[in-house]
């Protein structure tokens, strides 16, 4: 809804509905209802996707529930609350490579509330201080059963998982601003407390239960981090940002103490050019709900990535973008990540130890953005993702493949007219070799492959809302392809980018 609201608002309310239809019984919507009345404003929203997706046990039912409010005390002070609740329901979403390798009766529930309080003081126009404080409660389960006839024809390994997770996250910030330096200062504390049962069987339909076991594990994590950031520009063209961090983490055996120095350069060559380079240093932190008030990017590359909390990684790039003129911009970015990733805390010679394992990750792209004519638009990329990993527990026995490399070329041309009509074609190239461990039964080979998607639509006049109705894989074709759920550690679920399978949506946003 952020197109529907403006910059500045007057005292009024506003109601924003929008909802969504279309096929494998995929329906939902969003309502948001808010209100500004001279220092306080007010909103209250919910969330609602309900789908059985595009194959058998690929459903999704998911919730939430919003309220926020903020209060300008003053001019110079100003707080804001938010409550949160989330409700999701879904079975095996991942695309394994092969569509037809999934589990057909893994269920996975989870329930989170998260509340949340931040506050702004700014005593000049040259400093800020910030505030903020979130504590979430999460309960999650998953149950999942799989045949073994590689140990036992017609057995079935089952598995039962229930952990309760409940922490809070505090942070304070300092930022100062001048023409030519702006300084950061801030600190976190996190110490999340995580509770999990489990249970393990394995069946066979003639010999009974042969094995079972039951077992409970206590995780009391505490993570405290400081970090200072400064960008400091020079001849008006060059902008040097230098900054550190330190990591005091500590999980079970896990004890980890870190110093992260960051540094980046963006260089302004000219009007329409400009080059930027990046190097730093991280301990993925301890987040709650994925938040922080920290810089997430140095020199514009990311520093947060979603990885398993306290994986040590150095990450590189460069890059360069270039307005050729009114009508075409285009650029490129290469950077490289060497990753140290905890994979278990339960050692096997039974001794106070963890174990780590090494990844390595390189994602390079050239983009293009072309307006032809008026009222037009196309946009490119070609984008070259390599993921290695070194032999070890996660690739013989887990889900992390040793190699992925896979090239995408996505083009799409729109098209806007001042009558509120739009249309976008697009089309994307896929190609992907996937390697696994000779110990692991997951599938594996290469396959290329090209997916057109459309959409057309209509702006409502005065900004009233927009209608819509789009078609993905258009021409339903087959593909086998390996999604990113192998290297992303988050609470909420996570589907696609693409599917072998032709979907419908349309959508209709209202603004009142």
């Amino acid at each position: 809804f952020n197109e529907f609201t403006p910059l500045f608002q007057r005292n009024k309310a506003q109601f924003n509905v929008s909802g969504f239809g279309g096929n494998n019984d995929t329906y939902g919507g969003e309502a948001v209802a808010s209100a500004v009345y001279d220092k306080f404003s007010l909103s209250a929203g919910a969330y609602s996707h309900d789908t059985d997706g595009w194959r058998d046990n690929n459903d999704i039912d998911h919730n939430i529930y919003n309220l926020f409010a903020q209060w300008a005390i003053t001019p110079e002070f100003n707080v804001q609350a938010e409550f949160r609740r989330r409700e999701s329901e879904n079975g095996d979403l991942a695309l394994n490579f092969d569509p037809d390798d999934f589990s057909d009766v893994q269920d996975n529930e989870d329930d989170e509330d998260m509340a949340r309080f931040g506050l702004r003081y700014t005593p000049s126009p040259s400093s800020t201080f910030l505030f903020s404080y979130i504590y979430a409660d999460l309960n999650s389960k998953i149950k999942d059963a799989q045949p073994v006839d590689e140990v036992l024809p017609g057995a079935i390994f089952s598995s039962d998982t229930e952990t309760d997770s409940d922490g809070y996250l505090a942070e304070g910030q300092y930022i100062f601003q001048s023409d030519k330096l702006n300084l950061i200062f801030g600190g976190a504390y996190s110490s999340p407390d995580t509770d999990t049962d489990e249970a393990v069987s394995l069946d066979h339909p003639v010999f009974g239960n042969l094995f079972s076991l039951q077992q409970k594990r206590e995780s009391e994590t505490e993570h405290k981090r400081g970090y200072a950031y400064s960008n400091l520009e020079q001849m008006n063209s060059i902008t040097w940002t230098v900054g550190a961090s330190y990591d005091d983490y500590e999980d079970g055996p896990v004890d980890k103490t870190s110093i992260n120095p960051k540094l980046g350069v963006t260089w302004d060559v000219n009007d329409r050019l400009r080059l930027r380079a990046s190097a730093f240093k991280v301990l993925k932190p301890t987040l709650v709900n994925n938040r922080t008030i920290e810089p997430t990017q140095v020199a514009g590359f990311n520093q947060l990535f979603d990885d398993p909390i306290g994986t040590k990684y150095r990450r590189y790039g460069f890059g360069a973008d270039w307005r050729v003129n009114q009508q075409l911009a285009i650029g490129a970015e290469a950077t490289w990540r060497d990753l140290d990733e905890i994979v278990t805390t339960v050692s096997p010679t039974g001794e106070d130890d963890y174990i780590t394992e090494n990844r390595d990750e390189q994602l390079h792209k050239v983009y293009l953005n072309w307006t032809p004519i008026n009222h037009t638009a196309v946009s490119a990329e070609l984008i070259y993702d390599r993921y290695e990993s070194e032999d070890g527990l996660a690739t013989d026995f887990g889900d992390r493949p040793e190699d992925v490399t896979t090239y995408r070329f996505p083009i799409t041309a729109a098209y806007f007219s001042p009558s509120g009509i739009f249309a976008t074609l697009g089309g994307t190239y896929i190609n992907q070799d996937l390697e696994r461990s000779s110990l692991s039964t997951a599938p594996e080979g290469d396959d290329s492959f090209y997916l057109v998607d459309a959409a057309v639509g209509y702006r409502l006049p005065k900004r009233r809302g927009i209608v819509s109705l789009g078609v993905t894989n258009l021409f339903d074709k087959d593909f086998n392809y390996l999604d990113d759920t192998y290297r992303e550690f988050s609470a909420e679920e996570v589907t696609g980018p693409y599917f072998p399978d032709r979907i419908f949506m349309g959508r209709l946003t209202l603004n009142f």
